[in-house]
């Protein structure tokens, strides 16, 4: 066990020594590997929130997994045991990912959201499939800056990823949105 923890250890290491550079050093903001495996929305039981949704996640899991497997392994913990517990922390570290880092590192570069964005008329992308009955994600671009924002379909259709979509309606941290071509026929 002690041997395939290493091994997952170098290789998660050396794999998201590689992203970061790729992502923030050379600036490559798109090298096929953002699409995310699941699509999950409106759920109301966050287990998504857990679960890796994309490579990188995927990658900062196995490095988790692979340092907690080691300091098992040392404490001579049983093998299904030591995986078990491997898991539940990986998990764990993409939920502190998601909820707490993400929004550490906005509040220290003080990118706030501004209050009236985005505003009604607003064009943006759909970032995360729209279920016509669920939440998704847009994105949209204020002042050479890219925010995400929770959106709902606004019509009931499902949007997909990628789509063009006007803002209809926005409260609470929500939008409510409807694709480009849509908004032409309904006029």
């Amino acid at each position: 066990m002690t041997v395939f923890c290493i091994i997952l250890l170098v290789v998660s290491s050396v794999a998201l020594t590689t992203e970061v550079i790729l992502r923030y050093v050379l600036g490559i903001k798109n090298f096929g590997l953002e699409k995310r495996f699941f699509n999950f929305h409106g759920s109301t039981i966050p287990i998504e929130d857990f679960l890796p949704h994309d490579v990188f996640e995927v990658l900062i899991l196995v490095f988790s997994f692979s340092i907690l497997g080691l300091v098992l392994t040392a404490m001579t913990m049983p093998w299904p045991l030591t995986v078990l517990c491997g898991l539940i922390f990986g998990c764990l570290i993409i939920f502190g990912k998601i909820h707490w880092f993400g929004n550490a590192v906005i509040f220290f570069k003080r990118e706030k959201l501004p209050k009236d964005r985005p505003n009604v008329d607003d064009k943006a992308v759909c970032s995360r499939w729209i279920d016509g009955d669920g939440y998704g994600e847009i994105t949209f671009e204020y002042k050479g800056r890219r925010y995400a924002i929770n959106a709902v379909s606004a019509n009931g259709t499902d949007i997909e990823e990628g789509e063009r979509v006007t803002v209809v309606h926005r409260e609470e941290g929500v939008c409510f949105v409807e694709r480009e071509d849509e908004e032409i026929i309904n006029e």
